[in-house]
C-alpha cells in the first residue's frame, strides 16, 4: 500500500463514535464528495474508494440508528433497561432513561424528528442542533423519511426554533449549573448568545 493510501486509510478508517452531529454530518458529506472527485482508474484510488464506501455505510447506519430521535424512539429510550452488555442488548450505549431532560417531552411533537447532538456511553445530548440536521439533509445522511421529519419538526416548533429571528443554532440554551460546568462561566456563551442557542446571522436574507 502506498503512503498516500495509508494516510487516506487512517482518515477514512477512524471510528464513527463520540463525535457530535455536525462533525458526523460534515464528515459524511466530505466522504461523498471524495468519492465523486476520485478517478477510479487512477493508481490506488480503487482501494481508497472501497474504503470510503465501507465507511459511508457504517456511518450512515450508526447515525440513522443511534442518533435519530422521534416520538416513537423517545418512548423506546424511556423504557430502556440499563446495564445491558451482550451483543443482543437493545440499549447499546447504556443510556439511563432518567437522563432524558424534562423539556424534551414538551418539545418532541408526534409528527417530526431530528438527530440528537451526540451519543456517548450512558448519555445522550438531546439538544437540537440546526447545522448538523441541515447538513444531514443536504448530504443525504438522513433518509428521505428522516429529512421530511426534520422539516416537520421545524414547522411544528417554529416559535421555539425560529420565532422572530433567523434559525437558532441550537435548542434549548443551557443555563444555571449546567452552563457553568460546560462553558466555565464564559460570558461569551451566556443564555441565548451565539454559541448557546443564538441565531444564525447569515440567515437574514
Amino acid at each position: 500500500m502506498s503512503g498516500r493510501s495509508r494516510s487516506m486509510d487512517r482518515r477514512v478508517g477512524q471510528g464513527v463514535y463520540g463525535y457530535p452531529i455536525e462533525i458526523q454530518a460534515l464528515f459524511f458529506m466530505s466522504l461523498r464528495c471524495a468519492l465523486l472527485l476520485l478517478k477510479p482508474e487512477a493508481e490506488g484510488n480503487k482501494d481508497i474508494m472501497e474504503r470510503i464506501v465501507t465507511r459511508l455505510h457504517a456511518l450512515s447506519y450508526h447515525m440513522r440508528t443511534y442518533f435519530w430521535l422521534d416520538f416513537q424512539q423517545l418512548n423506546v429510550i424511556y423504557r430502556f433497561k440499563t446495564e445491558e452488555y451482550s451483543h443482543t442488548a437493545v440499549n447499546k450505549f447504556n443510556v439511563i432513561p432518567e437522563s432524558i431532560p424534562d423539556w424534551l417531552f414538551d418539545f418532541m411533537p408526534s409528527r417530526g424528528g431530528y438527530f440528537v447532538g451526540n451519543v456517548s456511553p450512558a448519555r445522550m445530548d438531546f439538544r437540537w442542533f440546526a447545522l448538523g440536521n441541515c447538513v444531514a439533509i443536504l448530504a443525504s445522511l438522513a433518509t428521505p423519511e428522516q429529512a421530511g421529519a426534520i422539516m416537520d419538526l421545524i414547522e411544528e416548533r417554529w416559535e421555539d426554533l425560529i420565532g422572530e429571528m433567523p434559525l437558532k443554532i441550537c435548542y434549548p440554551a443551557i443555563e444555571g449549573h449546567e452552563w457553568q460546568n460546560v462553558t466555565g462561566c464564559d460570558p461569551k456563551n451566556t443564555r441565548w448568545s451565539y454559541h448557546n442557542g443564538g441565531s444564525w446571522p447569515g440567515n437574514k436574507c
